[in-house]
């Protein structure tokens, strides 16, 4: 009986440290293809390594938005839009992305990509919102 009242302790806390995340995506110029989504947790994984959580949805012309859940924390989000369904970002023979992709607090990307303290924002237990457009 202990070992199940200890679990159910354990499931409300970390429930209640977890908070709902919208990010809404502006400037999406077409509603074909799929959106995809890096939500980063730490600096050294950014831009090479594997994100936090990932997530994908359908573009929808104007602005996508999607809702997830996630714990408290810092983070930074990245986005591709993929407009030909390889499932990848495609980039030019310079390495400079051929489909539209954005971050969070719109960072802007000089020789390389955006640099990490500028696209972090934290959450705790409130709704967050994280806005911003995709660049061509």
């Amino acid at each position: 009986m202990k070992a199940t009242t200890y679990i159910l302790a354990l499931l409300i806390a970390s429930s209640s440290l977890a908070a709902e995340l919208t990010i809404k995506i502006n400037n999406v110029q077409n509603d074909s293809g799929t959106i995809y989504i890096a939500v980063w947790n730490e600096e050294e994984n950014w831009p090479d390594g594997k994100p936090f959580r990932e997530f994908s949805t359908s573009a929808e012309l104007g602005v996508t938005s999607i809702t997830v859940e996630i714990p408290a924390g810092t983070y930074a989000v990245s986005v591709y839009h993929d407009l030909n369904g390889n499932e990848q970002m495609d980039y030019n023979a310079l390495r400079m992305p051929k489909e539209p992709w954005g971050v969070s607090n719109d960072a802007p990307a000089r020789f390389g990509p955006p640099k990490w303290e500028r696209m972090i924002f934290e959450i705790d237990s409130e709704p967050f919102t994280t806005e911003f457009s995709l660049k061509d």
